[in-house]
């Protein structure tokens, strides 16, 4: 699956600034392996990424962001109004959105596994990154009921929400699945985002597809 936040689908512009934000980030975890986290500062990852404190601030507004990179969101994903309007298995359909959302996110294993690494050894980063999936996660929640309401109007609103809920949570338990399936092995191919589109795709493979019935 391809998407447009892979390079050769960029423009200069959009590349360089790219290139600019992961300098960045692997600026800052250079720091942290060096000085650890309360001895690195924004000064200092600045100059290792060969950029102004100023041009670290119009990336990430603090230096925990810049270690743990870019979280997971849906903000900007072309795939969202797609995604709405289709009638197909909403899993499925919640896959494309997720994979295509997260390429450029998944596509550096040894940055991911050096953040994994760091939430373990300094807890306030853990709860930092876990902030972050959860808010991704009311995002998954919210696209799904916006797609319930248009596919079911008739659904009362408890029940769009409990279904939406239902499916951000399968969703994110695929997602999992991938992610200790990649940690397994991290150097096999294939890669994470591929792992991710293929646990959506078993794992819609076992959720049989019909329409909602009411639930009590």
């Amino acid at each position: 699956m391809t998407s447009p936040d892979q390079p050769d689908q960029l423009g200069l512009r959009e590349r360089k600034r790219l290139a600019t934000r992961h300098a960045i980030q692997r600026a800052a975890l250079q720091v942290v392996r060096e000085q650890g986290l309360h001895g690195a500062t924004v000064d200092e990852i600045a100059r290792i990424a060969d950029v102004s404190p100023r041009t670290f601030f119009n990336y990430f507004p603090s230096k925990e962001d810049a270690i743990l990179g870019d979280a997971p969101t849906l903000d900007g994903n072309p795939e969202i109004e797609w995604f709405v309007a289709d009638r197909g298995p909403i899993l499925s359909g919640l896959a494309r959105v997720v994979v295509h959302g997260s390429t450029r996110l998944l596509s550096d294993p040894e940055l991911l596994m050096e953040r994994r690494a760091l939430g373990k050894r300094y807890p306030e980063l853990g709860v930092r990154r876990m902030a972050n999936v959860h808010r991704f996660e009311e995002e998954l929640t919210d696209l799904a009921l916006r797609r319930l309401r248009s596919e079911h109007p008739e659904l009362p609103d408890d029940e769009a929400r409990d279904r939406a809920r239902l499916v951000a949570l399968t969703a994110f338990a695929f997602i999992r699945h991938a992610w200790f399936a990649w940690l397994d092995h991290p150097d096999a191919s294939p890669g994470l985002p591929d792992l991710v589109e293929r646990a959506f795709r078993l794992g819609a493979d076992l959720i049989a597809s019909s329409p909602p019935t009411r639930v009590g």
